[in-house]
């Protein structure tokens, strides 16, 4: 009777929790590289859900399971059957829709992939991740129809994609032609070198330094010429200034003579004629030492170069 009941008991708990009752699929992925840390329960999870389990880890898959397409036979790829629980995908939400056939493939062309991802850094475990990467390259290991186990394909992890970026830096490294490199630097450097040390170097700023000195010394000449020139040009200015005075003053004083001779000449008498033309030849006079005071003050160098003319006179 004891027997009896117990065995009632665990048939109660068994059945009645559905465990014999849910639906678990399999699925087969194969990894390449080194699957330590991958246990066999390990957790199987989609966009970090947990839906599933590792139930096999294997080298290889028996001709019955599964057969590598030629291209890939030279590769190792380990297989890695896990099961997904239907009863979880629709606790979570889930549709298990990817579940059928064709909606796996749909999935599979959208971008499902499977990848190892570590469960902690503590422990080291690592657990499978499904999830979406479109635009990632599609290749199915298996040949069709040769397995019981729809295959999902495969993506690298993120610390191995940085492994094999490292191996492809290093293996361009073989193609630096270093011997090459260093003697073309030794070149260079010895090139210099003799430049620095080289007679005709030397010879030239020597006389870069001549031609300086040639310069500073045309410099002050010019400078000294310079001086002279003000030195003479500010008393000729003061003088004509003085003269283009005076000019005006005589100017004033014919007019005012000219003004009263007027009174008594006839209009038309000669002498009338000749006083009026003195006065114009006077008053020209004094506008040009004007004209030339004032544009001397404005270029005092034209006393050494002349009065500039431009090409289009």
């Amino acid at each position: 009777m004891v027997l009896g009941m117990t065995l009632a008991v665990i048939a109660i708990v068994v059945f009645g929790s559905g465990r014999f009752l849910r639906k678990r699929p399999e699925f087969v992925c194969l990894f390449k590289g080194n699957l330590n840390g991958l246990k066999v329960g390990a957790a199987v999870k989609f966009a970090g859900v947990q839906i599933g389990s590792v139930t096999r880890i294997r080298l290889r898959l028996p001709p019955s399971e599964g057969k590598v397409r030629a291209e890939l036979s030279n590769q190792v790829l380990l297989p890695v059957i896990f099961q997904l629980d239907e009863t979880e995908i629709a606790r979570v939400g889930g549709t298990g829709e990817y579940l059928t056939e064709p909606g796996l493939k749909q999935m599979i062309q959208e971008g499902l992939r499977a990848q190892l991802s570590m469960e902690s850094l503590l422990t080291g475990l690592l657990y499978i991740d499904l999830d979406m990467h479109p635009g990632t390259p599609l290749q199915l290991v298996l040949e069709p129809g040769t397995s019981p186990y729809p295959e999902i394909p495969t993506i690298q992890t993120s610390l191995q994609q940085v492994q094999e970026q490292a191996m492809k830096a290093i293996s361009k490294l073989d193609q630096i032609d270093f011997t090459g490199l260093i003697r073309s630097m030794t070149d260079t450097s010895n090139a210099i070198t003799n430049l620095a040390g080289s007679p005709s170097l030397k010879a030239a700023l020597d006389s870069l330094a001549r031609a300086a000195s040639s310069l500073e010394k045309v410099s002050v000449s010019v400078n000294q010429i310079l001086g002279g020139v003000n030195a003479k040009v500010d008393p000729l200015i003061a003088s004509l200034t003085t003269t283009s005075a005076d000019a005006d003053q005589a100017l004033r004083q014919t007019k005012e003579t000219l003004a009263q001779m007027h009174a008594t000449l006839e209009p038309g008498a000669p002498l009338n004629f000749e006083l009026t033309k003195a006065l114009e030849d006077v008053s020209s006079a004094s506008n040009a030492v004007r004209q030339l005071a004032e544009y001397l003050q404005r270029n005092p160098s034209a006393l050494v170069r002349g009065k500039y003319v431009s090409d289009g006179k």
